[in-house]
Protein backbone atom coordinates (compact mmCIF):
# COMPACT_ATOMS: atom_id res chain seq x y z
CA UNK A 1 0.00 0.00 0.00
CA UNK A 2 2.90 2.49 1.13
CA UNK A 3 4.52 1.67 -2.49
CA UNK A 4 0.75 2.45 -4.64
CA UNK A 5 0.52 5.99 -2.76
CA UNK A 6 4.05 6.34 -3.34
CA UNK A 7 3.80 6.18 -7.10
CA UNK A 8 0.95 7.71 -7.25
CA UNK A 9 2.10 11.02 -5.44
CA UNK A 10 4.99 10.43 -8.14
CA UNK A 11 2.41 10.37 -10.73
CA UNK A 12 0.64 13.39 -9.53
CA UNK A 13 3.96 15.56 -9.10
CA UNK A 14 4.80 14.34 -13.09
CA UNK A 15 1.72 15.24 -14.10
CA UNK A 16 1.52 19.15 -12.43
CA UNK A 17 4.84 19.13 -13.70
CA UNK A 18 4.22 18.57 -17.47
CA UNK A 19 1.09 20.73 -16.95
CA UNK A 20 3.42 23.78 -15.81
CA UNK A 21 5.63 23.29 -18.15
CA UNK A 22 2.89 23.23 -21.23
CA UNK A 23 1.37 25.96 -19.93
CA UNK A 24 4.82 28.52 -19.85
CA UNK A 25 5.84 26.77 -23.54
CA UNK A 26 2.01 27.97 -24.41
CA UNK A 27 2.43 31.81 -23.00
CA UNK A 28 5.42 32.20 -24.77
CA UNK A 29 3.81 30.92 -27.93
CA UNK A 30 1.18 33.07 -27.86
CA UNK A 31 3.95 36.10 -26.43
CA UNK A 32 5.59 35.58 -29.36
CA UNK A 33 2.29 35.26 -31.87
CA UNK A 34 0.64 38.63 -30.56
CA UNK A 35 4.08 40.44 -30.66
CA UNK A 36 3.62 41.47 -26.82
CA UNK A 37 6.14 41.94 -23.85
CA UNK A 38 4.97 41.57 -20.71
CA UNK A 39 8.32 42.34 -19.15
CA UNK A 40 9.04 38.85 -18.02
CA UNK A 41 12.57 38.53 -19.65
CA UNK A 42 13.53 42.23 -18.75
CA UNK A 43 13.08 41.32 -15.08
CA UNK A 44 14.69 37.53 -15.60
CA UNK A 45 17.80 39.45 -16.93
CA UNK A 46 18.13 41.99 -14.45
CA UNK A 47 17.55 39.34 -11.33
CA UNK A 48 20.66 37.43 -13.05
CA UNK A 49 22.21 40.40 -12.97
CA UNK A 50 22.09 40.50 -9.14
CA UNK A 51 22.60 36.86 -8.74
CA UNK A 52 25.67 37.61 -10.47
CA UNK A 53 27.83 40.68 -8.92
CA UNK A 54 26.34 38.67 -5.75
CA UNK A 55 28.60 35.78 -6.72
CA UNK A 56 31.24 38.24 -7.47
CA UNK A 57 31.45 39.97 -4.75
CA UNK A 58 31.57 36.54 -2.62
CA UNK A 59 34.79 35.14 -4.84
CA UNK A 60 36.64 38.40 -4.36
CA UNK A 61 36.19 38.19 -0.68
CA UNK A 62 37.22 34.97 -0.35
CA UNK A 63 40.74 35.64 -2.60
CA UNK A 64 41.39 38.73 -0.76
CA UNK A 65 41.43 36.30 2.23
CA UNK A 66 43.28 33.69 0.64
CA UNK A 67 46.29 35.84 -0.27
CA UNK A 68 46.14 37.29 3.08
CA UNK A 69 46.89 33.89 4.87
CA UNK A 70 48.60 32.11 1.86
CA UNK A 71 52.58 32.63 2.02
CA UNK A 72 53.94 32.69 -1.57
CA UNK A 73 56.89 30.03 -1.65
CA UNK A 74 60.27 30.31 -2.09
CA UNK A 75 60.11 29.59 -5.91
CA UNK A 76 57.32 32.17 -6.71
CA UNK A 77 59.49 34.34 -4.60
CA UNK A 78 62.69 34.10 -6.59
CA UNK A 79 60.52 34.07 -9.79
CA UNK A 80 58.59 37.01 -8.96
CA UNK A 81 61.96 38.83 -8.29
CA UNK A 82 64.50 37.29 -10.99
CA UNK A 83 65.48 39.81 -13.34
CA UNK A 84 65.39 36.92 -15.86
CA UNK A 85 62.77 36.74 -19.02
CA UNK A 86 61.27 34.26 -21.04
CA UNK A 87 60.74 37.03 -24.28
CA UNK A 88 62.71 39.26 -24.53
CA UNK A 89 62.12 41.66 -27.58
CA UNK A 90 64.33 41.87 -31.18
CA UNK A 91 65.35 45.33 -29.74
CA UNK A 92 66.85 43.95 -26.82
CA UNK A 93 68.03 40.95 -28.35
CA UNK A 94 71.92 41.14 -28.06
CA UNK A 95 74.79 38.91 -29.88
CA UNK A 96 76.42 36.12 -28.47
CA UNK A 97 79.49 36.42 -26.97
CA UNK A 98 80.49 33.10 -26.06
CA UNK A 99 82.63 31.99 -28.83
CA UNK A 100 82.41 28.54 -30.83
CA UNK A 101 85.19 25.85 -29.63
CA UNK A 102 86.71 23.07 -31.89
CA UNK A 103 84.34 24.17 -34.85
CA UNK A 104 86.14 24.58 -38.19
CA UNK A 105 87.01 27.99 -39.95
CA UNK A 106 83.03 28.48 -42.12
CA UNK A 107 82.34 31.15 -44.89
CA UNK A 108 80.17 33.82 -44.41
CA UNK A 109 76.13 32.79 -45.18
CA UNK A 110 76.51 29.12 -43.08
CA UNK A 111 74.78 27.76 -41.40
CA UNK A 112 74.47 28.17 -37.49
CA UNK A 113 72.56 27.05 -34.51
CA UNK A 114 72.17 30.44 -33.75
CA UNK A 115 70.98 31.59 -37.21
CA UNK A 116 67.51 29.99 -36.36
CA UNK A 117 66.62 31.33 -33.09
CA UNK A 118 65.11 34.89 -34.13
CA UNK A 119 63.06 32.77 -36.08
CA UNK A 120 61.90 30.75 -32.81
CA UNK A 121 61.95 33.22 -30.78
CA UNK A 122 59.35 34.82 -33.53
CA UNK A 123 56.69 31.42 -33.07
CA UNK A 124 56.50 31.73 -30.07
CA UNK A 125 55.71 35.45 -29.49
CA UNK A 126 52.88 34.22 -32.26
CA UNK A 127 51.71 31.68 -30.46
CA UNK A 128 51.51 33.57 -27.15
CA UNK A 129 50.14 36.61 -28.39
CA UNK A 130 47.99 35.17 -31.32
CA UNK A 131 44.78 37.45 -31.49
CA UNK A 132 43.35 35.55 -34.71
CA UNK A 133 43.23 31.81 -32.78
CA UNK A 134 41.83 33.98 -30.07
CA UNK A 135 39.17 34.77 -32.02
CA UNK A 136 37.75 31.32 -32.82
CA UNK A 137 37.88 30.20 -28.54
CA UNK A 138 34.54 31.41 -26.61
CA UNK A 139 35.44 34.71 -25.41
CA UNK A 140 37.20 35.01 -21.46
CA UNK A 141 34.31 36.02 -18.83
CA UNK A 142 34.80 38.81 -16.55
CA UNK A 143 33.43 36.67 -13.46
CA UNK A 144 32.05 33.65 -13.24
CA UNK A 145 28.34 33.18 -14.41
CA UNK A 146 27.51 30.08 -12.43
CA UNK A 147 26.45 28.42 -15.84
CA UNK A 148 29.84 26.61 -16.30
CA UNK A 149 32.94 25.89 -14.03
CA UNK A 150 36.33 27.45 -13.78
CA UNK A 151 38.81 26.71 -16.38
CA UNK A 152 40.71 25.44 -13.19
CA UNK A 153 37.96 22.47 -12.39
CA UNK A 154 36.24 22.39 -9.43
CA UNK A 155 36.95 25.35 -6.79
CA UNK A 156 35.24 25.41 -3.52
CA UNK A 157 34.90 29.46 -2.46
CA UNK A 158 31.76 28.79 -0.12
CA UNK A 159 28.53 26.52 0.44
CA UNK A 160 26.03 29.16 -0.55
CA UNK A 161 28.10 29.40 -4.15
CA UNK A 162 27.90 25.51 -4.25
CA UNK A 163 23.94 25.24 -3.31
CA UNK A 164 23.05 28.39 -5.95
CA UNK A 165 25.12 26.48 -8.21
CA UNK A 166 23.36 23.31 -8.00
CA UNK A 167 20.32 25.11 -7.96
CA UNK A 168 20.89 26.86 -11.34
CA UNK A 169 21.20 23.86 -13.18
CA UNK A 170 18.36 22.42 -11.88
CA UNK A 171 16.75 25.31 -13.15
CA UNK A 172 18.30 25.31 -16.29
CA UNK A 173 18.24 21.86 -17.03
CA UNK A 174 14.63 20.69 -15.69
CA UNK A 175 12.33 24.13 -15.91
CA UNK A 176 14.16 26.27 -18.50
CA UNK A 177 15.14 23.80 -21.40
CA UNK A 178 11.90 21.44 -21.74
CA UNK A 179 9.77 24.27 -21.92
CA UNK A 180 12.54 25.97 -24.79
CA UNK A 181 12.61 22.87 -26.18
CA UNK A 182 8.73 22.42 -26.50
CA UNK A 183 8.83 26.48 -28.03
CA UNK A 184 11.59 25.62 -30.42
CA UNK A 185 9.73 22.65 -31.84
CA UNK A 186 6.36 24.56 -32.48
CA UNK A 187 8.04 27.37 -34.28
CA UNK A 188 10.50 24.95 -36.33
CA UNK A 189 7.68 23.06 -37.16
CA UNK A 190 5.50 26.12 -37.68
CA UNK A 191 8.27 27.63 -40.28
CA UNK A 192 8.23 24.50 -42.28
CA UNK A 193 4.18 24.18 -42.77
CA UNK A 194 4.13 27.77 -43.85
CA UNK A 195 6.84 27.62 -45.85
CA UNK A 196 5.50 24.85 -47.48
CA UNK A 197 1.75 26.91 -47.91
CA UNK A 198 3.31 29.98 -49.13
CA UNK A 199 5.15 28.20 -51.75
CA UNK A 200 2.15 26.60 -53.44
CA UNK A 201 0.35 30.29 -53.47
CA UNK A 202 -0.48 32.18 -56.73
CA UNK A 203 2.15 34.75 -56.77
CA UNK A 204 0.40 38.31 -55.54
CA UNK A 205 0.41 40.82 -52.80
CA UNK A 206 -1.35 37.91 -50.65
CA UNK A 207 1.57 35.72 -50.82
CA UNK A 208 4.11 38.64 -50.18
CA UNK A 209 1.99 39.66 -47.17
CA UNK A 210 0.89 35.94 -45.53
CA UNK A 211 4.87 35.49 -46.10
CA UNK A 212 6.67 38.72 -44.31
CA UNK A 213 4.21 37.99 -41.54
CA UNK A 214 4.68 34.32 -40.81
CA UNK A 215 8.79 35.11 -40.93
CA UNK A 216 8.41 37.76 -38.45
CA UNK A 217 6.05 35.75 -36.70
CA UNK A 218 8.01 32.54 -36.48
CA UNK A 219 11.59 33.83 -35.73
CA UNK A 220 9.76 35.82 -32.80
CA UNK A 221 8.77 32.08 -31.51
CA UNK A 222 12.27 31.01 -32.57
CA UNK A 223 13.84 34.08 -30.22
CA UNK A 224 11.80 32.55 -27.15
CA UNK A 225 12.70 29.45 -27.00
CA UNK A 226 16.34 31.24 -26.86
CA UNK A 227 15.53 33.48 -23.48
CA UNK A 228 16.73 35.67 -26.63
CA UNK A 229 16.63 39.69 -25.00
CA UNK A 230 17.81 41.71 -27.90
CA UNK A 231 17.84 45.64 -27.39
CA UNK A 232 18.10 47.68 -30.98
CA UNK A 233 19.36 51.11 -30.94
CA UNK A 234 18.68 53.91 -34.07
CA UNK A 235 16.08 51.81 -35.10
CA UNK A 236 15.36 54.87 -37.63
CA UNK A 237 18.66 53.12 -39.77
CA UNK A 238 16.80 50.25 -39.89
CA UNK A 239 17.38 48.19 -43.35
CA UNK A 240 15.15 49.10 -46.31
CA UNK A 241 14.30 46.93 -49.28
CA UNK A 242 16.27 48.75 -51.90
CA UNK A 243 19.85 46.97 -50.27
CA UNK A 244 21.66 44.77 -48.38
CA UNK A 245 22.19 44.61 -44.50
CA UNK A 246 25.55 43.45 -43.74
CA UNK A 247 26.51 42.19 -40.31
CA UNK A 248 29.23 41.01 -38.11
CA UNK A 249 28.55 36.64 -37.78
CA UNK A 250 28.80 34.94 -34.48
CA UNK A 251 26.64 32.18 -34.82
CA UNK A 252 23.56 31.35 -36.84
CA UNK A 253 21.17 32.92 -34.45
CA UNK A 254 22.33 36.22 -35.78
CA UNK A 255 19.34 36.02 -38.36
CA UNK A 256 16.95 35.10 -35.24
CA UNK A 257 18.34 38.13 -34.10
CA UNK A 258 17.78 40.48 -36.75
CA UNK A 259 14.43 38.68 -38.46
CA UNK A 260 12.66 39.76 -35.57
CA UNK A 261 12.49 43.24 -35.93
CA UNK A 262 12.74 43.06 -39.42
CA UNK A 263 11.82 41.12 -42.38
CA UNK A 264 15.07 39.39 -44.28
CA UNK A 265 16.20 37.44 -46.95
CA UNK A 266 18.97 35.09 -46.15
CA UNK A 267 22.59 34.49 -48.31
CA UNK A 268 24.63 32.23 -46.71
CA UNK A 269 26.02 28.62 -46.98
CA UNK A 270 24.15 25.71 -47.37
CA UNK A 271 24.82 22.61 -45.21
CA UNK A 272 23.66 19.26 -44.92
CA UNK A 273 21.50 17.33 -42.81
CA UNK A 274 18.26 18.69 -40.97
CA UNK A 275 19.26 21.96 -41.33
CA UNK A 276 20.19 21.63 -44.60
CA UNK A 277 16.64 20.46 -45.39
CA UNK A 278 14.96 23.21 -43.45
CA UNK A 279 16.97 26.06 -45.59
CA UNK A 280 16.22 24.27 -48.55
CA UNK A 281 12.06 23.92 -47.62
CA UNK A 282 12.17 28.08 -46.27
CA UNK A 283 13.75 28.62 -49.60
CA UNK A 284 10.46 28.12 -51.53
CA UNK A 285 8.89 30.06 -50.03
CA UNK A 286 11.15 33.45 -48.52
CA UNK A 287 13.30 34.16 -51.54
CA UNK A 288 16.67 33.03 -49.55
CA UNK A 289 20.01 32.85 -51.93
CA UNK A 290 21.86 29.37 -50.71
CA UNK A 291 25.28 28.28 -52.44
CA UNK A 292 28.29 25.85 -51.88
CA UNK A 293 31.52 27.51 -51.30
CA UNK A 294 33.06 24.18 -53.05
CA UNK A 295 31.68 25.60 -56.47
CA UNK A 296 33.38 28.21 -58.13
CA UNK A 297 30.12 28.80 -60.75
CA UNK A 298 28.01 29.36 -57.62
CA UNK A 299 29.70 32.87 -57.12
CA UNK A 300 28.74 34.31 -60.42
CA UNK A 301 25.05 32.94 -60.01
CA UNK A 302 24.84 34.51 -56.94
CA UNK A 303 25.62 37.73 -57.30
CA UNK A 304 23.24 37.92 -60.30
CA UNK A 305 21.00 36.61 -58.13
CA UNK A 306 21.50 38.62 -55.57
CA UNK A 307 21.31 41.73 -58.51
CA UNK A 308 17.73 40.76 -59.30
CA UNK A 309 16.33 40.56 -56.07
CA UNK A 310 17.42 43.90 -54.95
CA UNK A 311 15.98 45.43 -58.19
CA UNK A 312 12.78 43.91 -57.02
CA UNK A 313 10.41 46.25 -54.83
CA UNK A 314 8.48 43.32 -53.88
CA UNK A 315 10.94 41.11 -51.81
CA UNK A 316 12.30 41.40 -48.59
CA UNK A 317 15.83 43.24 -47.65
CA UNK A 318 19.02 40.93 -48.48
CA UNK A 319 20.69 40.03 -45.38
CA UNK A 320 24.06 38.71 -45.62
CA UNK A 321 27.38 37.91 -43.26
CA UNK A 322 30.36 39.17 -45.51
CA UNK A 323 33.24 37.64 -43.04
CA UNK A 324 32.09 34.00 -43.87
CA UNK A 325 32.48 32.42 -40.77
CA UNK A 326 31.32 32.65 -37.03
CA UNK A 327 34.16 34.65 -34.47
CA UNK A 328 33.24 34.89 -31.28
CA UNK A 329 31.94 38.35 -30.89
CA UNK A 330 35.38 40.62 -29.99
CA UNK A 331 37.02 41.06 -32.92
CA UNK A 332 35.54 41.46 -36.56
CA UNK A 333 37.45 40.16 -39.90
CA UNK A 334 38.24 40.61 -43.48
CA UNK A 335 34.86 41.14 -45.48
CA UNK A 336 34.50 39.62 -48.84
CA UNK A 337 33.94 41.38 -51.56
CA UNK A 338 30.79 40.21 -53.51
CA UNK A 339 28.10 41.81 -51.73
CA UNK A 340 30.00 45.11 -52.19
CA UNK A 341 30.13 45.30 -56.03
CA UNK A 342 26.29 45.84 -56.99
CA UNK A 343 25.13 49.30 -57.28
CA UNK A 344 22.88 49.55 -54.39
CA UNK A 345 23.08 51.28 -50.52
CA UNK A 346 24.58 48.92 -47.59
CA UNK A 347 22.91 48.64 -44.42
CA UNK A 348 25.38 47.93 -41.75
CA UNK A 349 24.68 46.26 -38.14
CA UNK A 350 26.51 45.79 -35.24
CA UNK A 351 25.69 42.86 -33.20
CA UNK A 352 27.55 42.47 -29.95
CA UNK A 353 26.51 39.75 -27.55
CA UNK A 354 26.57 39.75 -23.49
CA UNK A 355 28.74 36.34 -23.02
CA UNK A 356 28.01 36.39 -18.80
CA UNK A 357 24.24 34.95 -19.82
CA UNK A 358 25.47 32.51 -22.54
CA UNK A 359 27.51 32.07 -25.26
CA UNK A 360 26.48 32.72 -28.31
CA UNK A 361 29.36 31.69 -30.54
CA UNK A 362 29.58 28.72 -32.40
CA UNK A 363 32.97 27.19 -32.11
CA UNK A 364 33.81 24.61 -30.37
CA UNK A 365 30.65 22.68 -30.94
CA UNK A 366 30.87 19.85 -33.31
CA UNK A 367 27.00 20.20 -34.85
CA UNK A 368 24.22 22.51 -34.82
CA UNK A 369 22.50 20.52 -32.33
CA UNK A 370 24.95 20.94 -29.97
CA UNK A 371 25.24 24.26 -30.51
CA UNK A 372 21.22 24.78 -29.79
CA UNK A 373 21.55 22.67 -26.85
CA UNK A 374 24.29 24.79 -25.17
CA UNK A 375 21.97 28.10 -25.66
CA UNK A 376 18.83 26.61 -25.25
CA UNK A 377 20.40 24.68 -21.36
CA UNK A 378 22.20 28.45 -20.74
CA UNK A 379 20.63 31.48 -18.43
CA UNK A 380 19.73 33.43 -21.52
CA UNK A 381 20.82 35.07 -25.02
CA UNK A 382 21.37 38.91 -24.33
CA UNK A 383 22.92 41.14 -27.07
CA UNK A 384 22.74 44.50 -28.18
CA UNK A 385 22.01 45.75 -32.40
CA UNK A 386 22.94 48.63 -33.37
CA UNK A 387 21.93 50.08 -36.70
CA UNK A 388 24.39 52.02 -38.56
CA UNK A 389 23.27 54.89 -41.25
CA UNK A 390 23.25 53.58 -44.74
CA UNK A 391 26.69 53.84 -46.87
CA UNK A 392 27.15 54.33 -50.23
CA UNK A 393 30.68 53.44 -52.73
CA UNK A 394 32.58 56.40 -53.54
CA UNK A 395 33.67 56.70 -56.71
CA UNK A 396 37.46 56.73 -56.22
CA UNK A 397 36.92 53.45 -54.07
CA UNK A 398 36.87 49.60 -55.03
CA UNK A 399 34.66 47.17 -53.53
CA UNK A 400 37.79 45.50 -51.32
CA UNK A 401 38.35 49.40 -49.89
CA UNK A 402 34.53 49.74 -49.86
CA UNK A 403 34.38 46.90 -47.81
CA UNK A 404 36.57 47.42 -45.58
CA UNK A 405 35.53 50.79 -44.73
CA UNK A 406 32.32 49.37 -43.82
CA UNK A 407 34.31 46.15 -41.21
CA UNK A 408 35.75 49.28 -39.79
CA UNK A 409 32.59 51.51 -38.75
CA UNK A 410 30.96 47.61 -37.54
CA UNK A 411 33.90 47.50 -35.56
CA UNK A 412 34.18 50.77 -33.81
CA UNK A 413 29.88 50.69 -33.38
CA UNK A 414 30.23 47.44 -31.57
CA UNK A 415 33.37 47.84 -30.00
CA UNK A 416 35.46 45.07 -31.30
CA UNK A 417 38.88 44.77 -32.86
CA UNK A 418 39.27 45.48 -36.58
CA UNK A 419 41.62 42.40 -38.02
CA UNK A 420 42.19 42.28 -41.68
CA UNK A 421 42.34 38.67 -41.98
CA UNK A 422 40.43 35.97 -43.93
CA UNK A 423 38.31 34.11 -40.82
CA UNK A 424 37.93 30.99 -43.69
CA UNK A 425 41.81 30.71 -43.75
CA UNK A 426 41.53 27.66 -41.36
CA UNK A 427 38.50 26.02 -43.02
CA UNK A 428 39.03 22.70 -45.01
CA UNK A 429 38.05 24.53 -48.50
CA UNK A 430 41.39 26.76 -47.69
CA UNK A 431 44.32 24.13 -47.10
CA UNK A 432 45.89 24.65 -50.82
CA UNK A 433 45.92 28.87 -49.74
CA UNK A 434 47.24 27.49 -46.29
CA UNK A 435 49.64 25.25 -48.09
CA UNK A 436 51.38 28.25 -50.26
CA UNK A 437 50.90 30.68 -47.36
CA UNK A 438 53.28 27.66 -45.51
CA UNK A 439 55.53 27.35 -48.38
CA UNK A 440 56.16 31.10 -48.89
CA UNK A 441 57.48 31.56 -45.42
CA UNK A 442 59.78 28.19 -45.67
CA UNK A 443 61.31 30.05 -48.98
CA UNK A 444 61.89 33.33 -47.20
CA UNK A 445 63.40 31.14 -44.40
CA UNK A 446 65.79 29.98 -46.28
CA UNK A 447 66.37 32.67 -48.05
CA UNK A 448 67.57 34.53 -44.70
CA UNK A 449 69.77 31.34 -43.81
CA UNK A 450 71.73 30.72 -46.41
CA UNK A 451 72.37 34.55 -47.28
CA UNK A 452 72.65 35.81 -43.87
CA UNK A 453 73.90 36.81 -41.25
CA UNK A 454 77.29 37.15 -42.23
CA UNK A 455 79.63 35.30 -39.45
CA UNK A 456 83.33 36.70 -39.87
CA UNK A 457 85.46 33.23 -40.74
CA UNK A 458 86.73 32.05 -37.33
CA UNK A 459 90.50 32.27 -36.79
CA UNK A 460 92.08 28.86 -37.25
CA UNK A 461 93.45 27.47 -33.44
CA UNK A 462 96.86 27.61 -32.79
CA UNK A 463 99.37 24.94 -32.68
CA UNK A 464 100.92 24.05 -29.52
CA UNK A 465 105.03 25.02 -29.56
CA UNK A 466 107.24 21.86 -30.69
CA UNK A 467 108.73 19.44 -27.54
CA UNK A 468 112.22 20.38 -26.76
CA UNK A 469 114.85 18.41 -28.22
CA UNK A 470 117.62 19.28 -26.16
CA UNK A 471 118.06 16.78 -23.50
CA UNK A 472 117.03 17.43 -20.17
CA UNK A 473 120.21 17.62 -17.51
CA UNK A 474 120.58 18.83 -13.99
CA UNK A 475 121.39 22.38 -14.79
CA UNK A 476 118.00 22.13 -17.34
CA UNK A 477 115.41 21.39 -14.97
CA UNK A 478 117.40 24.53 -12.63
Amino acid sequence: MPATTAGGVLLDILKYYAIFESACALFLIIEGVLNINLGVRSTYVKLLKKLFQFGSRRIEKKRAKIEKTQQPTKVWTALATSKTHVLESDEEEKPFDVPFIDLPPVTPGDFRLNSIFPVVMSGMKDIIEDEVTKAFDAEELPAWNMLTRTNKGYQHISWRLSLIWFLGFFFRHFILFPIRFMVAIFGILMLLMTAMVIARLPEGNFKVSLSRYSNTVTFRILARALSLHATYHDRENIAKRDGICVANHTSPIDVVVLSCDNVCSFVGQLHGGPFGFLQREIAKAFAHIWFDRAESKDRALVTKRMQEHVSDPTKPTILIFPEGACINNTVIMMFKKGSFELDCPIYPVAIRYNPMFGDAFWGHQPSMPAHVYDMITSWAIVCDVWYLPAMTREANEDATQFANRVRLAIAKKGGMIDIDWDPRFQAESKKPEESRWRKQQQKMLTEKLITGPKYPPAAAPTAPPPPSTVPETEHNRS
